[in-house]
Parts: structure tokens; C-alpha cells; sequence
């Protein structure tokens, strides 16, 4: 019998809403691997949760709106939630988290199973935004993937402090 603890993952996910059986052998066999399962779902104007940057061990589609991707662990990954309603967002966030690594200490996070731990956090738009453009500096100089887990809570605090992306990249450069 396989059960899928799903109580923060993003949606119902049953055996109902997985059409075949090898879809639900494929994801008993994700979850014992050992990895970090981030559900990605997406609803036109109500709800994005997504990748932003990782390299995910294997991805299993749900169906056209929900994807589950799994990490090996100690990959680092980012993943925002956005979710609005008539009146607007109405949450906004985005982190970068580390696969939990055996003996880890892991933090719950909504959408990740079993969870990761926390590297930086931000909310809100105007974080978001900013955090969005860190991500787009590092990713137009090919760096995004050679900042260290030790460097991410640096970074975002630079960031809340009102300096520009452009700089931090250049002072990241500077004291590598």
C-alpha cells in the first residue's frame, strides 16, 4: 500500500488524480529514494507555483497543471508561490532552499515533502521583485549556479537593504 503524505504539498494529490498505475509507481519509487519533492501547479490567475532556478533529479506530470519535480539531495533550488484571487495577489514568495542532506535539519515548506532547509526567504512584491532581479543579474554572467549555500543569506540581506543587484553581483565577484 503507498502513502503519499501530501499535507503541504499544493492541491489534492490522490490516486484519482493520477490516470495510470505507473504513474503511481513512479512516485512511490521517488519518494523512497530519499529526495525532495516540489510540487509545481499552476491555475490561470489564481495560482503559480514554480521553479525558478535547480536542477531537478526527475520530474513526474500530474496532469497539465501540476508536475511534481524531485532533488537529489543538497541541490539547491529556488521556488516561488504566487496566488491571487479577484481582488489581486494576495501572496508572494519566493526561497531558496537546499534538498535536506541526511541528518539535516529541515524546515516545513508548503509545496516541498519532506522539506528543505531555508537559505533565503523573501515576501511581498517589492522583495520579490528585487529578488527576481538578483536572479536575472547572476543569470545573465552564466553564475547562478556557482553561488555556494553560504553565500544565499548574504545576498538576501544586501538585497533588503536597498542595494541594487548589479552591486551585489559585483561584490559577490569581488570577494570570491
Amino acid at each position: 500500500v503507498l502513502v503519499l503524505n501530501t499535507a503541504n504539498m499544493a492541491g489534492p494529490l490522490s490516486t484519482h488524480s493520477m490516470k495510470s498505475s505507473g504513474t503511481l509507481a513512479m512516485m512511490a519509487n521517488l519518494m523512497s529514494d530519499k529526495l525532495t519533492l516540489v510540487m509545481q501547479a499552476w491555475r490561470k490567475r489564481r495560482r503559480n507555483y514554480r521553479l525558478l532556478f535547480g536542477t531537478p533529479h526527475r520530474e513526474v506530470r500530474l496532469n497539465w497543471q501540476r508536475k511534481i519535480a524531485a532533488f537529489q539531495p543538497g541541490s539547491i533550488f529556488a521556488y516561488e508561490r504566487w496566488e491571487a484571487d479577484k481582488y489581486g495577489t494576495q501572496h508572494w514568495s519566493i526561497q531558496i532552499l537546499q534538498a535536506a542532506l541526511p541528518g539535516d535539519a529541515i524546515t516545513r515548506v508548503h509545496g516541498i515533502n519532506p522539506g528543505a532547509k531555508i537559505l533565503a526567504t523573501q515576501s511581498g512584491r517589492t522583495n520579490c521583485k528585487s529578488l527576481l532581479s538578483l536572479f536575472d543579474e547572476f543569470g545573465m554572467r552564466g553564475l547562478i549556479g556557482q553561488v555556494q549555500p553560504c553565500d544565499w543569506p548574504r545576498l538576501s540581506h544586501q538585497l533588503q537593504s536597498g542595494q541594487c543587484p548589479e552591486q551585489i553581483v559585483d561584490d559577490w565577484l569581488g570577494k570570491r
